[in-house]
């Protein structure tokens, strides 16, 4: 805007300067002839008003200072009035005053002050002639509304553009939340601007993809938690079924002998025992899940406490012809254990051979060593092992893997070695499984020095 009103005020300078040339001509010096004639006598104005006019003047008359005859336009009259207050009149002879554009030829004789004007050769602005310092103004006022104008335009545009471009995103945004609400998760967000707001609508995107994995995985869970249900009921009716037929069977008096008796009752109450092993996992399923499990941990020997489970678990595969071999150095292993839950998770990794190793007879390794500040536990069967894409699902809920290879006929809950890995990390351990000439299961915890049997520490 500075720019435009410092050029028309210098255009509006240069125009005003070129008219303010000198009037030189032949109508001046006849102008001057036939006022310098004119006699106080001679009152016939309007006759010297037409011999003016016939060289292209105006005339203005004052008695005594007030206006007697006039022909001026307004743009004269003004000129008029600032240019002749301060002129020194002679009382004889003409008065030629060229000013700032301003050319007057007059005369004092007696009372009349008789002045020609020329018409002057100014534009008109607005409707008539104006003096440079009106004009000044007035192309100064108007340049600078038209420049605001103009501004407040550009601005305008700019702003309806700049609105249309931070939109874009935010509809976007807008649009892909209905999405949302509406359930649908897997449609990105459209809008592949390079701004700050790319980034919001990647995170956006991110995010609609966790909750659809986190959709898919919750859609996952629900359905094994179902399978669980129905394959724990399955699994509860065949013992219950088979402890109803045996006794039975003792009631009506099919087993009449004291072995059959025996036999019958034997029976029942290892099935009785499935049973419970069942209803022990679903149990501690829904302790975990509730988070209701507390580990007492207490000071304890790894080698000895692994020495007693080996010790019941050999009189247990014996009768099979199975057998416990334990490899350790007769040393210290200082850790901290909750015992029972512990001797769980041994139970548990048995009782995962037993059903999945594929071999007879079964023989299982436990081996013990320390490395750096853990102390460490291998676990393995001399079974088939698993397939090496399934090594990374052993640990997860529900997973049974290839309930072809189970000796129990796809009875499993799919419970047990995440109830392991579940306790082996409370205690602060890592547990990982292999394959090497059977099922591996290593198992680490941390070594604790020192303390006694009151150190206990609840989870």
């Amino acid at each position: 805007m500075l720019v435009v009103n410092w050029g028309t005020v210098h255009w509006i300078s240069d125009f005003y300067r070129q008219q303010e040339s000198p009037v030189a001509d032949d109508r001046l010096a006849m102008v001057q002839g036939l006022l310098n004639n004119w006699t106080e006598l001679d009152r016939d104005w309007l006759q010297l008003d037409r011999q003016l006019h016939e060289m292209n003047y105006r005339l203005v008359v004052e008695q005594e200072h007030q206006p007697v005859y006039s022909s001026l336009n307004q743009f004269q009259d003004a000129l008029y009035q600032r240019t002749s207050d301060a002129a020194s009149w002679p009382e004889d002879g003409t008065l030629t005053i060229q000013n700032e554009g301003t050319l007057m030829v007059g005369r004092r004789s007696g009372e009349y002050t008789i002045v020609a004007m020329p018409l002057p050769q100014m534009p008109e602005m607005f409707g008539r002639q104006r003096m440079r310092s009106e004009a000044t103004m007035i192309s100064l006022l108007v340049s600078g509304v038209t420049a605001i104008g103009i501004i407040v335009l550009l601005s305008l545009l700019f702003s309806r553009q700049q609105i249309k471009q931070i939109m874009r995103p935010i509809n976007a945004l807008t649009d892909a939340a209905k999405r949302v609400e509406e359930g649908d998760l897997s449609t990105p967000v459209d809008y592949k601007g390079q701004d700050e707001f790319s980034s919001v609508c990647a995170a956006f995107d991110h995010m609609q993809k966790h909750l659809l994995q986190e959709r898919e995985k919750n859609a996952a869970y629900e359905q094994a938690r179902t399978d669980l249900v129905a394959g724990i009921s399955h699994d509860l009716r065949t013992p219950l079924t088979s402890v109803k037929g045996y006794i039975k069977g003792l009631r009506d008096g099919v087993a009449n002998t004291p072995e059959k008796q025996s036999q019958y009752l034997d029976i029942a109450y290892r099935k009785s025992c499935d049973m419970d092993r069942l209803l022990q996992r679903l149990f501690y399923f829904s302790k975990l899940e509730t988070g209701n499990l507390p580990l007492f941990l207490v000071p304890a020997d790894l080698g000895n406490f692994v020495q007693r489970f080996a010790d019941e678990a050999r009189e247990e595969l014996e009768h099979s012809g199975g057998q416990v071999v334990l490899q350790q150095v007769p040393v210290r292993r200082p850790v901290q254990l909750d015992e029972e839950q512990m001797y769980r998770v041994l139970t548990n990794l048995k009782e995962n051979a037993l059903g999945y190793a594929g071999v007879q007879p079964l023989v299982l390794t436990l081996t013990l060593w320390r490395q750096g500040e853990w102390e460490c536990l291998r676990f393995a069967d001399n079974g088939q092992g698993v397939p090496e894409e399934q090594l990374t699902h052993l640990f997860e809920q529900f997973w049974r893997g290839d309930q072809s290879r189970s000796s129990r006929g796809g009875e499993g809950s799919g419970l047990g070695l995440y109830i392991v890995k579940y306790i082996v990390e409370a205690h602060g351990g890592t547990i990982r499984a292999k394959n090497d000439h059977g099922l591996v299961f290593e198992i680490a915890l941390p070594r604790r020095e020192g303390g006694g049997a009151e150190s206990d520490t609840v989870i």
